[in-house]
């Protein structure tokens, strides 16, 4: 009987300790941030809307680049300011062409590009929502640090 009650003890704790596991990734904030995933059909509807791209370049192994999905593009006034461009995200490992094309040189990095895939302002580094907006506005915060 002793038994029998700690095996319930137990099961009853791994499901709250799944419980919880769970419950945090499911309240964890979502990208706002509607990235499209294709460079060239970007930079095909950027030409077609008049908008500047902002390609934002990461890797699944860039920690700085998962903490900004949570905080950085989880931001509605992030998501608000980037309704005037085109967000395309470019995994650097998948396309390697394209980061060496924008000298990328550093994770997370940024480039907003005019129609034509010319390069108006350039950067790199973890940045809060604020400094990620001055930076896309052209305040006076430094992103090439």
């Amino acid at each position: 009987m002793l038994k029998a009650r700690r095996s319930s003890w137990l099961i009853l704790i791994a499901l709250v300790l799944l419980a919880v596991v769970s419950a945090s990734h499911w309240l964890e904030p979502k990208e706002r941030v509607p990235w499209r995933s294709d460079f060239a059909a970007a930079q095909a509807e950027a030409a077609r809307t008049h908008k500047p791209v902002l390609a934002y370049f990461t890797a699944n192994w860039c920690g700085y680049c998962q903490e900004m999905k949570h905080t950085t593009w989880a931001d509605q006034g992030v998501a608000n300011a980037l309704a005037n461009y085109v967000p395309v995200k470019i995994d650097v490992d998948a396309h390697g062409d394209i980061a060496r094309k924008y000298n990328v040189s550093g994770l997370p990095g940024y480039a907003v590009l005019d129609e034509s895939g010319k390069v108006l302002q350039a950067g790199d580094g973890m940045l809060t929502p604020t400094e990620f907006t001055a930076w896309l506005h052209g305040t006076q915060f430094n992103l090439l640090r």
